[in-house]
């Protein structure tokens, strides 16, 4: 048996108290049929089919509480071992196909081993757990959802009943209540409160569409990537989104993605295909003409829409979506021109995210011993030795991720942990030897020789919707001042505030933000509607607008704005408000 933490032996058990469970409640009324149950993190699932009889979240109170009476009796959890030929008449015998095709599955020479939880249930399993169920530690049932058998679509739909496991009650507490916290921070549902984004069945799944406050943040956090590279001397260029598959096929990303949307033109008959990557279209911007050493580095950038299919399964809000806004950028340049453009742009990461309040750290993205890389030996141990090198050099903390790397090169992933502990993967730099050998790339070095440039791929968002995604359950909503697509609300009282409202519009008008971005308009709206006071600021409120600027009779003579800020209320004189909002 290998050895595992005591939680992940506990987390195995409840498991299988789980299921027996189950049985005890089930077994006189439908016939049931079990599937896998292994420890995960921060707890267990069972996957189990049913038979027709349909289980929900409503259930779980009654499964958790035969639980606790199976608990409550210290079964103790025998370990036997079986032969191939008993184990499947065992399956046989119990009426467990499921288990009859993992017992059919495993090697010739592997020990069947079986696991007997007191005299309640039996069950194949390589174990290990701890010795009885009185010391499974602190659980709770958590949510049910739908499991295709062995993750295979095409197979039966069992039902997964999820639960949370730890060592101390205590820990199972915190783990609930920063659960709870997610659940009210999840993007799908702040984005909607927040009228951000929305989708469409006619439209289709995975496919988001932005509101124009949606795109006022879009628009925002694009603009604040794409500056630290227009500052560093990158050019804007354009490229369709459609391009003949041929690319692909040169580039490598046909081979290894060949369900790629692919349709045959009706007028010229040319195969065609939606681009999944922008990386083959600007090498041919590159190629497009003689290119010399003194040219390069060569840096273009282009904020564009890519394209991927996924299954309906693994659609989720804007952590994965179909079409995918990358603030994408691709320098060529040579072997000692690298570390300048790695630097670059590792430092406008740290700053970029450093403004969110997210903490960074490095993935080393390299690859496996796989066959679905382009480029030789040689240059992927060169490449992974360079990243490495540079990640030491600028001594950020980081971890090697084997089988992470993109499939033209290893890559430098950032990983940043939001407000809730959670990390998530951001920016990412690419270094890439292969695609510029893959399309004949070269530029004339100085002594008159053809040379073939380096190419490096960077997005420092990444995705713009999965960032999005990130951001909004970072913050909850609560944007910074400067990227807040309404950043201040003027609320009149009455009628009779009306001039001075007008003069306070004068003055916003006038005002620039110039942090981060420079020379932005503040962005604002009036609620003068015939509404009672409470009623326009828990809207304002509810909206999550960073600033509301409060306008009363008492303000007009004072001269002054009651401003309402997130966790503060202060009075500001007139000509002091600009001044004001710009600090903020």
């Amino acid at each position: 048996m290998s050895e595992e933490s005591l939680v992940m032996k506990q987390r195995h058990t409840l498991s299988h108290v789980l299921a027996a469970a189950v049985k005890r409640i089930y077994a006189g009324t439908t016939t049931l049929q079990f599937g896998v149950g292994p420890a995960i993190d921060n707890g267990f699932y069972y996957d189990i089919d049913f038979g027709g009889v349909k289980v929900s979240d409503e259930d779980l109170k009654k499964i958790e509480k035969e639980m606790r009476k199976i608990i409550a009796q210290n079964l103790p959890l025998a370990y036997s071992e079986k032969s191939r030929e008993d184990a499947l008449a065992w399956a046989e015998k119990n009426d467990q196909k499921y288990k009859t095709e993992l017992i059919n599955d495993l090697p010739e020479d592997e020990t069947i081993s079986f696991y007997t939880l007191g005299e309640e249930f039996e069950d194949l399993c390589k174990g290990p757990h701890v010795e009885s169920t009185g010391k499974v530690g602190a659980f709770k049932l958590d949510k049910v959802a739908g499991a295709y058998w062995r993750g295979d679509e095409k197979r039966e739909m069992l039902t997964r009943i999820y639960g949370l496991a730890f060592e101390k009650q205590e820990e199972l507490d915190e783990y609930v209540k920063k659960q709870e916290e997610a659940k009210a921070r999840d993007h799908r549902k702040l984005g909607k409160e927040l009228d951000l984004f929305c989708f469409s069945d006619l439209v289709g799944s995975g496919l988001p569409m932005f509101t124009p406050r949606g795109t006022i943040l879009r628009d925002i956090l694009n603009d604040f990537s794409q500056s630290y590279r227009i500052k560093a001397g990158y050019q804007k260029v354009c490229i369709p989104h459609i391009a003949l598959v041929d690319l692909y096929k040169t580039s490598g990303h046909y081979e290894k993605f060949p369900e790629m949307l692919q349709f045959v033109s009706q007028e010229s008959g040319d195969h065609l295909a939606l681009k999944p990557v922008n990386c083959p279209h600007h090498s041919q911007i590159f190629a497009s003409q003689p290119r010399s050493y003194k040219e390069l580095p060569i840096k273009y950038l282009e904020t564009t829409m890519v394209y991927r299919d996924e299954r309906k399964g693994e659609l989720g809000g804007l952590s994965r979506v179909r079409s995918i806004t990358q603030d994408d950028s691709h320098v060529f340049c040579t072997e000692d021109q690298v570390g300048q453009i790695f630097g670059e742009l590792i430092a406008a990461a740290q700053d970029l995210y450093g403004r969110i309040d997210m903490k960074l750290k490095l993935r080393l993205s390299f690859r496996d011993d796989g066959d679905g890389y382009t480029g030789t030996p040689e240059m992927w141990q060169k490449a992974e030795s360079a990243i490495q090198a540079m990640a030491d050099e600028h001594k950020i903390e980081y971890f090697i991720g084997i089988g992470e790397a993109a499939m033209y090169g290893p890559k430098m992933d950032f990983m940043a942990t939001d407000a809730l502990g959670r990390e998530w993967q951001v920016a990412t730099v690419q270094l890439d030897y292969a695609t510029p050998t893959r399309f004949g790339l070269e530029y004339v070095d100085a002594d008159g020789s053809k040379k073939t440039p380096i190419m490096i791929h960077c997005a420092l968002l990444g995705a713009i919707e999965r960032f999005m995604s990130v951001l909004i359950e970072h913050t909850a909503g609560w944007f910074p001042f400067w990227m807040a697509p309404e950043q201040v609300r003027i609320v009149t009282i009455n009628d009779s505030v009306a001039d001075y409202a007008a003069k306070i519009r004068e003055i916003l008008d006038k005002t620039e933000i110039n942090e981060p971005l420079e020379h932005r308009a503040i962005r604002y709206t009036v609620d003068d509607r015939n509404e009672s006071l409470g009623k326009k600021i828990r809207e304002a409120t509810k909206m999550k607008i960073p600033c509301v600027l409060i306008v009363g009779p008492k303000d007009v003579e004072a001269g002054e704005v009651s401003v309402r800020l997130r966790d503060s209320e202060e009075k500001v004189k007139l000509e002091k408000l600009a001044e004001y909002l710009q600090n903020l």
